[in-house]
């Protein structure tokens, strides 16, 4: 006998899979973990009574019933988060100015962003990618509301919301790390904490190195590693499909981690700028637990 009412939990969680053709990326967007995010997803098929999705090495692919739950789910949902948005916070609205690294933007972003849109539809974001260092001063003159930003020495305030590992990156096909003198693809000097941990890391145990491309946009640093042209130092989270991770195998020193913070522009910000932060904090802190767990 069917359950006689649907979990908007596991609809959810079995949408996400749906559309991403992933656990993982569902898990990310949905700031779970993969384990939790499977199981509300045998549960919904075992409250329905049929298998949703077929699992193979191939990946995942929906059967006939799951098209047709997946259908309803994305309507049951639709009108859910718009119930919510109406009833619960209707009135706030406005214009939120975010600041944020390319890197950051890429694969925090997302988890940030996945239902906001349907419980704030009146609060209109503007985003803007650049370095930290840049992105700290344009808060400091309120240019931008708000940062999500790497902390950095000269800038130590900001309210801690994560902690990401440094490593070693290099292209799939690539063998760059093994030149005598490790070739490097960094930011300019005095702009990047990543660049000030490789080189410190490097010089304290005497490893050769040279760089041979810079830049303060983060695809001509990425251009630089997909070629095999050099190594460079992202956050474990960053790595992009087409790069790899190296490190003490490979002969490099081990990094440290770094620390993301949020920093507002006013002590005292807008209904809307303050939605937001917390939205923010709420978002990156949870799914940091998540991943630890």
């Amino acid at each position: 006998m069917l359950n006689p009412d649907l979990d908007i939990n596991l609809l959810r969680a079995f949408t996400a899979v749906a559309e991403r053709g992933s656990f993982t990326r569902a898990a990310l967007e949905l700031s779970r973990t993969q384990s939790a995010v499977s199981m509300q997803v045998r549960r919904l098929e075992q409250n329905l009574g049929r298998q949703l999705l077929l699992r193979s090495s191939r990946g995942l692919r929906l059967t006939e019933t799951g098209e047709l739950v997946l259908a309803y789910a994305k309507r049951i949902l639709r009108l859910n988060d718009q119930a919510l948005s109406e009833i619960g916070q209707p009135e706030v609205r406005g214009l939120v100015r975010l600041g944020i690294p390319d890197d950051y933007a890429a694969y925090l972003l997302p988890k940030v962003l996945a239902h906001f849109g349907s419980l704030y539809p009146q609060i209109r974001l503007e985003i803007s990618c650049a370095l930290s260092v840049d992105l700290l001063r344009q808060v400091r003159n309120q240019d931008i509301d708000l940062a999500v930003a790497t902390r950095q020495p000269q800038s130590p305030g900001g309210t801690f919301l994560r902690r990401e590992q440094l490593v070693w990156a290099e292209s799939l096909h690539s063998r760059a790390h093994a030149q005598d003198s490790l070739p490097l693809a960094l930011f300019p000097e005095g702009v990047c904490t990543f660049r000030e941990a490789a080189l410190d890391a490097l010089e304290r145990t005497g490893k050769a190195w040279q760089i041979v491309c810079t830049s303060r946009g983060l695809a001509g640093i990425r251009s630089a590693v997909s070629s095999g042209l050099a190594v460079t130092v992202v956050t474990e989270n960053a790595i992009s499909p087409d790069m790899r991770v190296i490190g003490i195998q490979e002969g490099l020193p081990p990094l440290p981690s770094a620390d993301i913070t949020l920093h507002l522009a006013e002590s005292q910000p807008g209904e809307a700028v303050q939605v937001f932060a917390e939205h923010i904090s709420k978002s990156l802190t949870q799914n940091r637990r998540d991943e630890q767990t």
